[in-house]
């Protein structure tokens, strides 16, 4: 195995580990990897989404999206060459939970409720990875692993 795949597959491996820690939540958002293009269409009612992709030769592009769908370009000055990506998306859902208030230190001001808590937005996450061959994504949906 090639270093660069190694070390592609190693980080694909951390970030579908660390995934479960940084969401409550799958994310189900529609994800669309086509030409040099990876982009997301998020649930209705999900915000505040961060999309990182990390290339083979590893450097992470990231970017964010208030509102709407985060989506990052792999070519032109952000090539990173052929290989295996992988990409994480995180966003707050619609859906909220009860945490104690001690546990939002350095946040701003939030409604307290008499128990000592206060109401947050679920986080959600997805990742995943994908191909580059030829500076451009390939659909890997069909291929299937040779007969030995």
């Amino acid at each position: 195995m090639t270093k660069p795949l190694a070390l592609a597959m190693a980080a694909a491996l951390s970030l579908a580990l660390a995934a479960p820690a940084f969401a409550a939540d799958v994310l189900d958002a529609g994800k669309s990897l086509s030409g040099t293009r990876v982009s997301f269409t998020m649930p209705s009612g999900y915000f505040n989404a961060t999309l990182s992709v990390a290339g083979p030769d590893g450097r992470v592009l990231q970017t964010f999206a208030k509102t709407g769908s985060p989506a990052i370009d792999i070519g032109g000055q952000n090539a990173m060459g052929d290989g295996v990506y992988t990409y994480q998306i995180t966003a707050a859902s619609p859906q909220k939970k009860m945490v104690k208030a001690d546990q939002m230190a350095g946040r701003e001001s939030l409604k307290v409720n008499m128990r000592g808590e206060v109401a947050i937005h679920v986080g959600a996450a997805s990742s995943g990875t994908f191909l580059v061959k030829g500076g451009r994504i390939v659909d890997t949906s069909n291929m299937r692993e040779p007969a030995q």
